[in-house]
C-alpha cells in the first residue's frame, strides 16, 4: 500500500507535510518514490527524539552516511533529500538549521539509453494495432496506440503524456501544452497532422465526458506509469522481439524520447543543417534547461548513423572528442 504525507509522524510531522505542499505549489510531481524518502528522513530524525524542529551538522551528517557499501547515486539522493529540507525549514523560519553542502557528491554514470531503429518502431506500432481489448481496460489497444506514437513523434517524457489535461491538447493550432515539466520548465510542443489524427480518435472514441486528463485512467485521474511501463516492457516489446539488455537496464518507455532526439537530429543533419544549429531547436523543444543536456545526442546519433559523421566531423571531435578519448 502506498504511504502519503499523512504517514509523516512526531515532532516532524507537520513541517514535512508543509514541505511537500510547498514542492507541489511548485509544480513538482511529489509521488510515492518521494514521499517514502521522506519518511525515511522522518524516522532518522525522529530516532534523536527533539523536543522541537532541529537539524544540525551532526544530525544531516549521520543521515547521509547512515548506510555503508551504497552506490554513488544513493549517497547522492541522501544529499539532495536533506539538503532541500533543510534549505526549506530556514526559509521558514527555522534557526538551528544546517544546510547540506551542495553538489557535495557528483553522480557519474556510463548509461548508453536504447536506441530503437526505424524498423524496431514500426513494429512496436504494428504490435499495438494488434493488441487485443481486455474487458477491465476500456481503450486498451488505442490507448497504447496513441500513446506510443505520440511518445516517439513529440519526444514527451511519459509522466508529461500521462500528465496532459484535456485543455492542454490544441486542436486548432496543433500544439500540446506542457505546464511545470521536469525541472518546472513548460513548453508548447507542435504535433502534425498524421498525430492529429490518432489524437483526434482517441477523443472521439476514448475520451471521458467529465475526464481532466487526456489519458484519463479507467478509475479516474491521472494513469500510473509504472503500470505503463510493465505492459510496454512485458507484453509489447516481447511481441516486437526486442529483447531485454543482458543488464536488465532497457529498452524502457522512456527510451522513446531518446529515440526520438536521435531520429530527429539525424534527420536534420540530413537535410544539411548544421548540428551546432540543430541542437538548440532540439533542446527547446525536448525541454532542456539547457544545451549541455541535449549534447550527448551528438554521440548518440553519431552512434547509430555512422553516416552522417562525414557531414560535420568537426562538430563532433569539438563537442565529444575522438573516438579514442
Amino acid at each position: 500500500m502506498y504511504k502519503t504525507e499523512q504517514d509523516f509522524f512526531g515532532v516532524y510531522q507537520d513541517v514535512l507535510r508543509g514541505y511537500v505542499q510547498y514542492k507541489r505549489a511548485l509544480g513538482f510531481d511529489v509521488g510515492w518514490r518521494s514521499i517514502y524518502q521522506l519518511l525515511e528522513l522522518n524516522r532518522f530524525l525522529d530516532s534523536y527524539q527533539n523536543d522541537s524542529v532541529v537539524l544540525t551538522e551532526d544530525m544531516v551528517n549521520a543521515f547521509v552516511h547512515r548506510k555503508e557499501n551504497v552506490s554513488t547515486k544513493y549517497l547522492n539522493m541522501s544529499e539532495c533529500v536533506v539538503r532541500q529540507f533543510g534549505l526549506f525549514l530556514r526559509n521558514q523560519g527555522y534557526s538551528n538549521i544546517f544546510i547540506y553542502p551542495e553538489n557535495h557528491v557528483r553522480v557519474t554514470t556510463d548509461f548508453v539509453p536504447y536506441i530503437f531503429s526505424i524498423e524496431q518502431i514500426c513494429k512496436i506500432f504494428e504490435v499495438t494495432d494488434h493488441l487485443k481489448s481486455r474487458p477491465q481496460v476500456p481503450h486498451y489497444p488505442l490507448f497504447f496506440q496513441v500513446l506510443l506514437r505520440l511518445l516517439y513523434c513529440t519526444g514527451l517524457r511519459i509522466n508529461e503524456a500521462l500528465g496532459l489535461k484535456v485543455e492542454n491538447v490544441d486542436f486548432r493550432n496543433n500544439l500540446l501544452i506542457v505546464l511545470n515539466g521536469k525541472e518546472n520548465v513548460s513548453r508548447l510542443v507542435p504535433f502534425n497532422d498524421d498525430l492529429r489524427e490518432w489524437l483526434l480518435r482517441y477523443q472521439s472514441e476514448a475520451l471521458s465526458a467529465d475526464g481532466t486528463y487526456f489519458f484519463e485512467s479507467p478509475r479516474k485521474g491521472k494513469r500510473a506509469r509504472g503500470a505503463v511501463n510493465k505492459i510496454f516492457q512485458e507484453v509489447i516489446l516481447p511481441s516486437a522481439g526486442i529483447d531485454r539488455k543482458p543488464d536488465n537496464t532497457g529498452p524502457r518507455i522512456h527510451d522513446l524520447r531518446h529515440t526520438f532526439a536521435c531520429h530527429a537530429l539525424d534527420k536534420m543533419v540530413r537535410s544539411g543543417m548544421d548540428p551546432f544549429c540543430a541542437l538548440p531547436y532540439l533542446s527547446t523543444y525536448l525541454g532542456h534547461k539547457g544545451i549541455e543536456s541535449t549534447e550527448k545526442y551528438l554521440r548518440l546519433t553519431a552512434d547509430h548513423f555512422s553516416n552522417i559523421i562525414d557531414a560535420g566531423h568537426y562538430i563532433y571531435e569539438e563537442s565529444v572528442g575522438e573516438s579514442d578519448d
